[in-house]
């Protein structure tokens, strides 16, 4: 799965927009805030493209919100901006310790043959992989289903890609720019 074109350039427009929001701010700066600038700008321009149909753009355009309300505002418009931002997600499900412990017990009093023991195995791995994509993912720890968080992390990643090459892009032309 490869970004597209229209969304390489539709990233582009709305990062750039982002920086020119910033410019003004930027100027006098430390190269940490100009680098957090940069950072912020992106994930909301990556967020906007999905225009808060993904769980995970959501959760960049709320984590951004909080940052800097002003920018958001500026980058989503069009795309009923309020809304999301003013969307909460869905708070996380904490399980008891203690009862946790006490069905792990019962669960090894049990004897189990080999294959048993191998399907566990594979179980746990899985369980443990997939809570690292939640951990990853924005707004995975809020995903109960499986099959959810992969289309998630799909697209993430596709948008990640499409950000990398746009930046890529901006290098080769910079340093096209210095050679000549």
């Amino acid at each position: 799965m490869q970004p597209t074109s229209s969304m390489k350039e539709e990233f582009l427009k709305k990062w750039q927009m982002g920086l020119q929001i910033f410019r003004p701010s930027i100027d006098n700066t430390s190269v940490s805030e100009r680098k957090k600038a940069i950072k912020l700008s992106a994930d909301v321009a990556m967020a906007s493209l999905r225009k808060g149909t993904t769980c995970w753009s959501r959760a960049l355009i709320e984590k951004t919100a909080t940052e800097d309300n002003f920018l958001v505002r500026q980058m989503l418009t069009g795309i009923k901006a309020e809304a999301l931002i003013n969307k909460k997600l869905p708070k996380k499900i904490v399980c008891h310790r203690k009862i946790v412990r006490r069905s792990k017990k019962i669960l090894r009093r049990k004897s189990r043959s080999a294959s048993e023991e191998a399907a566990v195995k594979a179980k746990r791995l899985v369980k443990r992989r997939t809570q690292g994509l939640r951990n990853v993912v924005p707004g995975g720890e809020f995903m109960s289903n499986d099959i959810l968080l992969l289309r998630e992390t799909l697209d993430y990643i596709v948008s990640l890609q499409t950000q990398v090459n746009v930046m890529r892009s901006i290098v080769d032309a910079a340093e096209a720019g210095i050679e000549q």
